[in-house]
């Protein structure tokens, strides 16, 4: 009986190390298969999270391309708005206005005017006018300065915004004007 009891300890001792390492490959198992699912959705969010910086690049490098656009644009409306300007400076107006016709006894003068901020012509008042700028003369064929400036007020009245110097004869004015 001896040799029954023998075997029959090591069939014991066997069946208790099968079935331990029987238990330690299903623990193994599940802690893998754990593991794997921990590094899947680990997997699945830095995923998720590259879609994300992605998407922020791609729209920040279409900011930059737009800005890029803007940044052009208003370069090019700058240089065209320093253009007109420089433009606007270089013109150089003078509006003559002609009143009267050479007879007898008339000489020329020329009267220097100015537009005042509001000009009433007619039943029209004009706020803002592009000759604003350049400069007026009135040239008025008139017997003395006297008439000259008295017709200059009544075809340009100062009530209506014209801003009239004194009347002088028009030679004096004509090498003030250059």
């Amino acid at each position: 009986m001896e040799v029954n009891s023998v075997l029959f300890v090591i069939g014991i001792l066997s069946a208790i190390g099968a079935v331990s390492i029987a238990l330690v490959r299903q623990v193994l198992y599940y802690s893998r298969r754990a593991q794997i699912s921990r590094i899947t959705e680990e997997n699945r969010e830095l995923n998720r999270k590259q879609e994300e910086l992605t998407k922020a690049y791609r729209e920040g490098q279409e900011a930059v391309r737009q800005g890029e656009v803007e940044r052009k644009s208003a370069t090019t409306q700058l240089a065209d708005a320093q253009r007109r300007l420089k433009v606007a400076k270089e013109d150089n107006y003078v509006v003559i206005h002609e009143v009267n016709e050479p007879s007898g006894s008339r000489r020329l003068f020329t009267v220097p005017m100015t537009l005042g901020s509001t000009l009433t012509l007619g039943q029209n008042v004009i706020k803002e006018s592009k000759f604003r700028a350049a400069r007026h003369f009135l040239e008025i064929w008139a017997d003395s300065a006297e008439d000259a400036n008295r017709i200059a007020r009544t075809n340009f009245p100062p009530d209506n915004g014209f801003v009239l110097s004194k009347a002088a004869p028009a030679a004096a004015t004509a090498l003030a004007a250059e």
